[in-house]
């Protein structure tokens, strides 16, 4: 990305799917509407740290920055936490209550690897560009959470597809 034209492409392509993501891990959408436009913030700042062409590096240059955003986020909004009274996040419509009380259980990587398989549907390999990890490793991690996940599904009552 050299230009605000290829800035406008990666925003045109990547706000709604970066959007669903961050809401998902934050719980708010006011919260991943902060938290896209700082990672767009942040690629553009970043622009020459983007290594090869292509879309795949592109999504998962970005995924990258919006999950250490949204981390960043979730660790600023704990400190908060620690110092007020709880507020009940805000509904997301296409997550119920009890998947996002589950999904909040799960540690922040965890979470991020349901979502990121789940709803964007990542193979493992962008996975590890996102996460600079092994793939086998993600792999363990996504089917550990995926079970812990189903889990406590189960013990809400709630049926899953494995």
């Amino acid at each position: 990305m050299q230009t605000e034209q290829d800035l406008e492409k990666l925003v045109h392509a990547y706000t709604a799917p970066l959007l669903r993501y961050c809401t998902a891990m934050l719980g708010s959408e006011a919260d991943a509407q902060d938290a896209v436009q700082t990672t767009f913030v942040k690629a553009w700042l970043r622009r020459n740290s983007l290594r090869g062409d292509g879309q795949d590096n592109e999504r998962a240059w970005l995924y990258r920055i919006a999950y250490r955003t949204a981390l960043d986020m979730l660790r600023t909004a704990k400190r908060a936490e620690q110092r007020q009274p709880s507020q009940p996040p805000e509904p997301d419509p296409g997550i119920s209550e009890e998947l996002r009380a589950a999904l909040n259980t799960l540690d922040p990587l965890d979470r991020a690897l349901v979502l990121e398989r789940v709803l964007d549907g990542m193979d493992y390999a962008a996975l590890a560009k996102i996460h600079r990890r092994p793939e086998s490793y993600l792999r363990t991690r996504y089917h550990r959470a995926k079970r812990r996940l189903a889990e406590l599904l189960e013990k809400e009552g709630i049926r899953h597809d494995p």
